[in-house]
């Protein structure tokens, strides 16, 4: 007996919608490229209950013939190409044929629409792929799609939905890009009912941004303008105090679609790399002009991804452009040390001396050490060293094991490049990374902190802060979690919140920021499990440690290196890089010459 046999068209159309239509976003993202592709200038999304009980796209765009109407539903078929050959260099947004049909498979639909001049529009009703009606309606010029009952007949698919408010976070960020990916067009996204987003449509790239990020984001971000190996790069980048927690606001457009690409997030991180810090990423909007044949858009059924054919030259089109913006901003303003364009060959190190006589018990300014004092720790774990860069591999170094150093053999002898703390023993000179290491210790304090309850310190006053749709409902949905690690904050309405304490290691400055990059961790979580995130929110708070760079006071350093010395500190900071490097005298006296190999 046979058991191969053909799939009915209601199984079909639900495998094709599991493809094309993964949750509310998506839908949002299909309905609204279609209304790009008809032409519209203005564009309104409304959703209610995070886009599954509702959400219905409107546009003043061209309308849909009566006769193309019911083919509309059909899949597979569309306007946009007829021939394979067309594939190659397709202009639309949408040429699948897939969208409307898939949505409805999964819902209950109706259009209405008319085109410009027509006496009256049309209306059609479709549940589960069904036509239920066609008729005439008063209507405005261009379409109106409604879609109730997200996933009503596909059970499976709606127990994997997240909850409303995560829904409604992905619809934001998804308008959000709209936004971005076409400043010439009017936006209006409403969520339950409130508006949300609203964009005026008037072709300036500005405008888009000061929609999305709000004017003080704008006006700290560099214009990139810039065309190499056939590929225009233009837009906007922020790096810095601008710099996030994730690469979730790095924003791409090619050839005016919204897209994602590690490739371009690389070339932006590269070109920013000498100024943001190493777990911070730039935050930046660009828009890439590439020829049609040049690009393959025909890669997945969601069209998040392409392909270009010049990989490498598209990088490096991005990477110079992006230099050139960070470079002209920076001729207007003095950066840090650390930041400077210099030769490291040519400058030497900067040593700060240190004279041993001084009294050493001064404490260090609580700015510089964010209050780190837990007496009560032993000594060091083992340590490796880095060969130079362009010199033959050192030999093996003689490990540094616990516990063989205490606080009076090692000596503070300097700083470089302030940066690295230079110390030594009897016969070891030590290098350490001043960042690294205070990182490693507010998380030790982090940690006992959180065992012990004591983790949060209030603020003088609660600080009132907005937050993006996307923020919001994570704040909502992680609202306890972020308690327990000090961000105890209400809800206050109106994507509003009113904050009442931070980790005790921050203070009312780093306060706001802190808790956008705690946000930003849980928001990209995934499934990961409570200790999880619970770690990666320590560490995120430790990223408002003293940074490299930053001159810092002998007597802070001499903090440091005490506590480093009375705790059990791990070699690494809470990111894994290494914070403790050592080269032995008899290592360097090989190097010089002054020993036999």
């Amino acid at each position: 007996m046979a058991k191969i046999t053909r799939l009915t068209d209601d199984v079909i159309g639900q495998i094709a919608a599991g493809e094309v239509v993964e949750r509310p976003a998506a839908a949002i993202k299909e309905l609204v490229e279609n209304s790009m592709d008809a032409g519209a200038t203005s564009i309104t999304v409304d959703i209610e209950n995070g886009g599954l009980t509702l959400l219905r796209v409107i546009d003043n765009g061209s309308g849909i013939d009566p006769e193309d109407l019911l083919m509309a539903f059909e899949r597979h078929a569309t306007s946009k190409l007829k021939t394979a050959e067309e594939l190659s260099r397709v202009e639309t947004l949408g040429f699948r044929g897939e969208a409307l049909s898939s949505i409805a498979a999964v819902s209950r639909v109706t259009l209405t629409t008319r085109q410009a001049g027509a006496p009256s529009g049309m209306r059609v009703e479709n549940e589960g792929g069904a036509i239920l009606s066609v008729s005439e309606a008063a209507c405005a010029e261009g379409t109106s799609i409604t879609v109730r009952d997200l996933f009503f007949n596909a059970p499976v698919r709606l127990r994997f939905m997240k909850k409303p408010t995560a829904e409604g976070a992905q619809a934001a960020e998804l308008m959000r890009l709209m936004i971005l990916s076409h400043p010439d067009i009017s936006f209006r996204f409403k969520v339950d009912g409130k508006p949300l987003h609203f964009s005026p449509g008037d072709g300036k790239t500005d405008s888009a941004v000061l929609s999305v990020y709000g004017l003080a984001t704008l006006k700290q971000m560099k214009k990139v303008d810039g065309m190499m190996n056939g590929v225009i790069v233009q837009g906007l980048v922020g790096v810095g105090d601008m710099s996030r927690g994730n690469r979730t606001h790095q924003s791409f457009f090619v050839n005016g679609r919204a897209m994602r690409s590690t490739l371009l997030s690389l070339a932006v991180e590269e070109a920013c790399r000498q100024r943001v810090m190493i777990g911070r990423y730039p935050v930046c909007v660009l828009y890439l002009q590439i020829p049609l044949q040049s690009v393959d858009v025909n890669v997945h059924p969601n069209k998040w991804e392409v392909r270009f054919s010049d990989e490498s030259g598209v990088r490096e089109a991005v990477l110079e452009a992006v230099r050139n913006a960070l470079s002209e901003g920076a001729a207007t303003a003095t950066p840090p040390p650390l930041f400077r364009e210099e030769n490291p060959a040519a400058a030497p190190a900067r040593i700060v001396r240190e004279e041993t006589t001084e009294d050493h018990t001064q404490a260090a300014p609580a700015s510089h050490l964010m209050r780190v004092q837990d007496p009560a720790w032993a000594a060091l774990k083992q340590t490796r060293i880095v060969p130079s860069s362009g010199q033959e591999p050192l030999p093996p170094p003689e490990q540094v094991k616990s516990p063989v150093l205490e606080e009076k053999q090692v000596r503070i002898i300097g700083t470089a490049f302030a940066t690295y703390i230079l110390m030594e023993t009897e016969e070891t000179l030590l290098v350490c990374d001043q960042h690294a290491l205070h990182e490693r210790l507010l998380f030790e304090r982090l940690k006992k902190a959180y065992d012990t309850g004591s983790i949060g310190q209030m603020l003088l006053t609660p600080r009132a802060i907005h937050l993006s749709y996307r923020e919001y409902g994570t704040f909502l949905e992680h609202q306890a979690l972020l308690a327990s690690v000090g961000y105890d904050a209400e809800d206050f309405g109106e994507q509003t919140i009113r904050l009442h304490s931070v980790p005790l290691i921050l203070g009312e400055p780093e306060a706001e920021g802190s808790l956008r990059d705690a946000l930003d961790v849980l928001a990209v979580g995934g499934s990961i499990n409570d200790d999880k995130r619970l770690s990666r929110l320590l560490q995120s708070a430790c990223k408002h440690a003293v940074k490299g760079g930053e001159n810092v006071p002998v007597e802070a350093l001499r903090e440091l290196v005490k506590d480093m010395l009375v705790m059990d500190v791990m070699p690494t900071c809470p990111h894994g890089r290494p914070l403790l490097l050592s080269l032995t005298k008899k290592e360097l006296e090989k190097r010089f010459g002054r020993v036999q190999p």
